[in-house]
């Protein structure tokens, strides 16, 4: 069996993850973001995508969720809270001087992120445009 096909489940999984928590699809299951880390873990493990780049891409998402105003305060704040776990693993992956340059340009990003209101949704109200 091929890399490419074991990678397959490990990484369709880890993906679908991601697409739930990036569109807070289930913002009251803070247990989604443990999950997502741990299919990353079992991504890094078994096939050929690096812990260093499953750290990247997850840190990324997190931030980026974070500051995505369109998504409800609890989930874009529970997002931060969990972001420093793939940076801590960025930092302990580092094993180069450009490596430990990225982990510090994302260890700013994170310490600088100001998280904005919440859009506001209101629904109309029964027979009103």
């Amino acid at each position: 069996m091929t890399s490419a096909v074991r990678e397959l489940p490990y990484l369709h999984h880890w993906h679908w993850l991601g697409t739930q928590i990036r569109c807070a699809l289930q913002p009251d299951e803070p247990r989604l973001i443990d999950h997502y880390f741990a299919a990353g873990r079992c991504l890094a493990r078994f096939t050929p995508m690096g812990p260093a780049a499953v750290a990247r891409s997850s840190f990324r998402l997190l931030l980026d969720t974070a500051i995505d105003i369109a998504l409800p305060w609890h989930w874009r704040n529970q997002c931060l809270d969990q972001a420093w776990r793939p940076l801590r693993d960025l930092h302990g992956l580092a094993d180069s001087c450009a490596a430990l340059r990225q982990w510090q340009l994302y260890a700013q990003a994170l310490a600088q992120c100001e998280l904005q209101p919440s859009l506001s949704y209101q629904a109309p109200q029964q027979g009103h445009f």
